[in-house]
């Protein structure tokens, strides 16, 4: 199976198993608010946690979604979030990068993990 036929769940756990500590969810975090949010997988270094969303649509990805996450990381005080998708738009990315949250497309993730094969090849 080739790295384009996979899901995003295998992808983005392949990406960040090699560096990181991945725990693949749904991830259940209960938030200073009292609200329980879910997470599609969170990922830890020795510093940081990082939740994930991964929405894997054949549309783009929605403000909404983005806001969630948002929220999500605020009130469980997750210190950023990942939102991992298929289709992403210019207004999305701007979006984004004003409230800290990174945001992944399925063609980021391909390339890193070939840059990675290529790199350990030799």
């Amino acid at each position: 199976m080739s790295l384009g036929d996979r899901s995003l769940n295998e992808l983005a756990k392949k990406v960040f198993t090699e560096k990181y500590e991945y725990i693949e969810g749904p991830v259940q975090n209960k938030g200073n608010s009292g609200k329980f949010w879910t997470f599609d997988a969170v990922v830890k270094n020795k510093l940081n946690t990082f939740g994930i969303f991964i929405r894997d649509w054949k549309r783009e990805i929605s403000i909404t979604q983005l806001r969630q996450l948002h929220k999500a990381c605020i009130d469980t005080n997750i210190e950023g979030g990942i939102m991992i998708c298929n289709v992403i738009t210019d207004f999305s990315r701007e979006y984004s990068s004003q409230f800290g949250i990174q945001l992944l497309s399925r063609g980021h993730l391909i390339s890193t993990l070939r840059r990675r094969r290529f790199q350990n090849d030799f």
